[in-house]
């Protein structure tokens, strides 16, 4: 299904650059009930703050010693969170942190909040709930933690704290029901975690390759080649407890080639709206060979991709994941990467992105943008016909910086380092959020000039993602 012509998009204003983000990539966006912005970005995970999305306050590091993959989030009383992997003895688990001052401190640390034996990496944290009439106890939030392994057996997993973070579940496995435990064997790419404030409902979302085989074939989770021709998500009901999981969406795949529809690039990105509704976004690169791009990289002088185009997706569940989409082509042509996305009310989702007009995103002579769409009308229903878009959805597009980054973009995780010529300097994902006005808030790495730091802007003109919120006339502003 192809976009439906839309309205202009709403506006933004002029990128700022975060105070003390020089050489800084890979940011995080949480904001809080009262709208406070906080952007985070590694190595060590580093914040900033603003109340008004023009100005802001760099607040140092929560851990000197950590090592990135940031992740935020703030809960109903304002209390704000960070996971990222710890540093020193603890290297490659999660360490998750807490502020209750706006991030000036950080008292509350929690090593290895993961609670793997093995090697965990790349988490993502949501918690519950994010508002709260009458005020909240941050001792009661819950907090939850995904991320997937690289020993012993390269899975999903989630922990979970309810008591704000101070101690964390045993991990739960949420490759459960169908045949994902098989499917995902060895190659996953955990994709984020998200908590329905209407009914506590929480989702996680994660891309695997085909089958256990071909995922062996392709080196696991070390090399991250796929292609990851499945997004899944698990949903839990009982506080994280117990867990179900879904094939959302399914691409191509040739298992006699290892070509396919490869969702790496690089993560997907699941969000709910205010209805209740699950949505996933995946940027699907057509006919793709990364092994055999690798492997000419590595034997030969030519080092080009196929061209082929890497499209950005949307499915969508209306009955907790249990039943999706069909896919809903969001953009088409050149090369959309790192999309992340935000629920606004029913069938609203904002998603920003790096976009090329390139069809081989690995090439050196690529120039990249930061884009930004609103998708409305992304409303699905079961009926007696099957899962189905009530109608076609519609989309807005707006470009919101312009070039920020020239060269390549590998997402083969750190497996990019032995690739030669593999550019990895944006690392592997940007982040968008939603203010109390239901502006977005989108933030992103700019390495245009050489040196990367990390890019800011919100809404300031427009309507609303949230309906019966007036438009927009500046960037929301807390007093």
């Amino acid at each position: 299904m192809a976009a439906a012509a839309a309205g202009a998009a709403p506006e933004f204003h002029s990128p700022v650059t975060l105070p003390g983000s020089t050489d800084g990539n890979e940011p995080s966006l949480a904001i809080s009930p009262r709208g406070v912005r906080y952007a985070s970005w590694q190595s060590p995970g580093e914040f900033a703050s603003s109340r008004d999305g023009v100005h802001f306050t760099n607040l140092g590091s929560p851990d000197s010693s950590a090592l990135g993959d940031v992740t935020n989030a703030v809960d109903a009383s304002g209390a704000l969170y960070n996971a990222q992997i710890c540093g020193g003895a603890t290297i490659l688990h999660t360490c998750l942190y807490r502020s209750l001052d706006g991030g000036h401190t950080w008292p509350q640390q929690t090593v290895a909040a993961d609670s793997h034996p093995g090697a965990s990496d790349r988490p993502w944290i949501d918690v519950f709930p994010h508002q709260r009439a009458g005020g909240w106890n941050p001792a009661l939030t819950t907090v939850y933690l995904e991320y997937h392994t690289f020993s012993p057996e390269d899975l999903a997993y989630v922990t979970v704290s309810r008591d704000g973070g101070k101690t964390f579940s045993a991990p739960i496995l949420i490759e459960t029901g169908t045949n994902a435990v098989t499917d995902s064997g060895c190659n996953t790419i955990p994709s984020g975690v998200v908590v329905d404030d209407g009914g506590g409902i929480v989702y996680a979302l994660w891309l695997s390759g085909n089958d256990v085989a071909a995922n062996l074939t392709s080196g696991c989770n070390y090399s991250q080649l796929g292609p990851f021709n499945k997004a899944w998500v698990s949903s839990s009901s009982d506080g994280g407890v117990t867990w179900e999981a879904h094939l959302a969406w399914k691409g191509a795949f040739d298992p006699a080639t290892k070509i396919g529809d490869n969702a790496d690039k690089i993560f997907g990105t699941i969000a709910v709206d205010r209805s209740g509704q699950i949505h996933v976004a995946l940027a699907v690169r057509k006919s793709d060979d990364p092994t055999g791009y690798v492997a000419s990289c590595e034997t030969g002088s030519t080092c080009q991709e196929a061209p082929e185009p890497t499209d950005l997706l949307l499915v969508t569940s209306p009955d907790h994941g249990r039943h999706w989409t069909k896919p809903f082509v969001v953009r088409h042509g050149g090369s959309t990467f790192f999309p992340w996305s935000a629920g606004g009310s029913a069938g609203v989702v904002d998603t920003d992105y790096y976009k090329s007009t390139t069809l081989r995103p690995n090439d050196s002579a690529s120039v990249w943008a930061a884009g930004y769409t609103r998708i409305t009308g992304a409303s699905a229903v079961v009926d007696a016909t099957g899962i189905h878009y009530v109608q076609t959805p519609s989309v807005a597009s707006r470009t919101l910086e312009d070039p920020i980054h020239n060269g390549g973009i590998c997402t083969f995780g750190i497996f990019c380092s032995v690739v030669p010529n593999a550019n990895r300097d944006l690392a592997d994902s940007i982040a968008i959020a939603l203010d109390p006005a239901g502006g977005a808030n989108a933030v992103w790495t700019n390495d245009a000039s050489g040196t990367s730091r990390i890019d800011f802007s919100c809404q300031n003109s427009g309507p609303s993602a949230y309906a019966g919120k007036p438009a927009l006339t500046r960037c929301f502003r807390t007093e």
